[in-house]
């Protein structure tokens, strides 16, 4: 029996794996396993079973084998603002615009981006429809945005060619409307090849807070939070009570954060939903400019606010918000915006998008 299948029927058999046992299964699967058969046995193995934290970490490390650090130079003060999606309720694209409120040259935001399945659109979606191809970011590119802009839109499932087995397995599982979450969905929009300094991740399951904040922990996160919304969305919510759960520096966080404690008003989760792809993207640029002064921009707002707040930046989540709506009012964001893709899009794709949005 070869180690792989050892460790597969280890964990059928409900068996924790260490550490070093998951990352020699999982760098092992995704080197080889073209089909996409054996990274199901691993998924289904480990869904059944609950991962763990040791077993997370491995994962981390079997993608971190294959890739390797990325050789460019990355700024100290560097973030990700993402969403683990799979709710099923329809959305605007959060992380990403709270990504270009927050996001500045003293704070830089490599945000992962990946284009939807489940969703209306994904943030590779939109950002397409304004002039951002994310499959097609340069490692130079990357480095140059994050050090003049403070933002960039990055996958290591787009930039290392070495996960292909594992970008085949995720589109034939949406493909093929496989319809199971596993540990890769999770682990995906963590993984990192290079050092964060803070993390702001969205979950769908609130049972997993925990085990997030404990991850976010063992890889050394100065302060990380993970996030869920009462009312099931993978975000910061405006529609309902918001679980909060990590650190901030020394500061253990766990608690519940209303939309009233922000200074904003609670609003129902039809109010945040873009009509359809289009739509969103409609709303999408109508935020940036600060045209969208309702809802949506609200749904920005508080998660923009509480970055703010997890990374220092701001004294309190309610200052944060304050900051991330003046940032929206006027006109940083949008300068932002077009400063990112005159460096790595295209300007002319922006402007129609841009003028479509704003007319009457």
């Amino acid at each position: 029996m070869s180690d792989e299948h050892r460790l597969l029927r280890k964990m059928m058999a409900r068996q924790d794996l260490s550490r070093a046992e998951t990352a020699d299964l999982v760098s092992t699967q995704l080197r080889e396993d073209a089909s996409g058969w054996r990274l199901l046995a691993f998924s289904v193995a480990a869904q059944t079973k609950g991962e763990t934290v040791e077993e997370l970490l491995g994962i981390f490390d079997g993608m971190y084998r294959l890739t390797g650090p990325w050789r460019i130079r990355f700024p100290d003060e560097l973030m990700d603002i993402s969403s683990s999606g799979g709710t099923g309720i329809p959305k605007i694209n959060v992380s990403t615009l709270a990504t270009l409120v927050v996001g500045e040259p003293g704070l830089a935001i490599a945000k992962q981006s990946f284009y939807g399945i489940n969703s209306r659109a994904g943030s590779a979606d939109v950002l397409a429809a304004v002039g951002i191809a994310v499959p097609a970011l340069t490692f130079p590119q990357l480095e140059r945005a994050l050090a003049t802009v403070g933002v960039a839109f990055q996958s290591p499932v787009f930039l290392s060619p070495e996960l292909e087995n594992l970008a085949r397995f995720g589109q034939g599982l949406g493909a093929n409307a496989v319809g199971i979450s596993t540990p890769y969905h999770l682990m995906v929009p963590l993984f990192a090849p290079f050092k964060l300094k803070y993390r702001m991740f969205g979950i769908n399951r609130v049972q997993q807070l925990d085990l997030l904040a404990s991850l976010f922990r063992a890889l050394g996160y100065d302060s990380a939070l993970a996030v869920h919304g009462l009312d099931g969305l993978d975000e910061v919510s405006i529609c309902g009570p918001t679980r909060l759960r990590g650190f901030r520096g020394g500061e253990e966080i766990d608690t519940t954060l209303t939309p009233e404690q922000a200074g904003l008003a609670t609003a129902p989760q039809e109010a945040v939903a873009p009509r359809d792809a289009q739509g969103n993207v409609r709303d999408f640029l109508r935020i940036v400019h600060g045209v969208e002064t309702g809802p949506k921009r609200d749904l920005v707002a508080i998660n923009g606010g509480v970055a703010l707040y997890l990374t220092g930046r701001s004294p309190s989540i309610a200052a944060g918000v304050e900051e991330a709506v003046a940032r929206l009012l006027n006109g940083s964001v949008a300068r932002k915006l077009q400063a990112l893709v005159e460096q790595v899009g295209s300007p002319e794709t922006l402007r129609r998008a841009t003028e479509a949005a704003l007319s009457p």
